[in-house]
């Protein structure tokens, strides 16, 4: 089983950005969470707007992962996120190419960024935003854990059962 590092902040840039600066100095398994990111994003340098602790928002630091393992990780991440919604009675699914749906809303985004050198990837940093007790959304369609479930939930018992869960499936 993976030893993880955890490192939590009130506020940060980016969580995927904070990793990408510190990798070299990390451990592998090395997670970052936080309250909230001033310039959090998504695929395509979207931005990814989250309440102010409301929502899950972390990053995980994988080292020396060999180019084929990459379809491993991306299919152990959502299946660990579908665990973890399904725990809470959700039915989600994965929309291409990174986010997670319940009834044609986002409820989910994961941010995958590589650095390679010749022979395999120096880092692959898993980012995932989670909405989890956020009520309003702008300008697209989203939900949330407290949307659906009609209950206020614990922001780091979610974090809990969903690092349990990764650990659990991890390949």
């Amino acid at each position: 089983m993976a030893k993880v590092k955890l490192i939590e902040l009130k506020q940060v840039n980016s969580t995927n950005d904070y990793l990408k600066s510190k990798y070299e100095e990390l451990p592998s398994f090395t997670v970052v969470r936080a309250d909230y990111q001033t310039a959090g994003r998504g695929q395509f340098d979207r931005k990814w707007n989250a309440a102010r602790g409301k929502n899950l928002l972390f990053s995980l630091l994988l080292k020396d992962i060999p180019f084929d393992q990459i379809i491993t990780i991306k299919e152990w991440i959502k299946s660990s996120i579908f665990q973890t919604l399904g725990s809470f009675g959700l039915d989600v699914y994965f929309k291409e190419p990174n986010d997670v749906y319940v009834d044609d809303k986002k409820i989910c985004g994961i941010l995958i960024e590589t650095k390679s050198n010749e022979k395999n990837f120096d880092y692959v940093i898993i980012g995932i935003g989670l909405n989890v007790n956020q009520m309003l959304f702008s300008g697209f369609k989203a939900t949330s854990l407290y949307l659906l479930t009609k209950k206020l939930q614990n922001v780091r018992a979610v974090f809990s059962k969903l690092m349990a869960s990764l650990l659990e499936n991890y390949f």
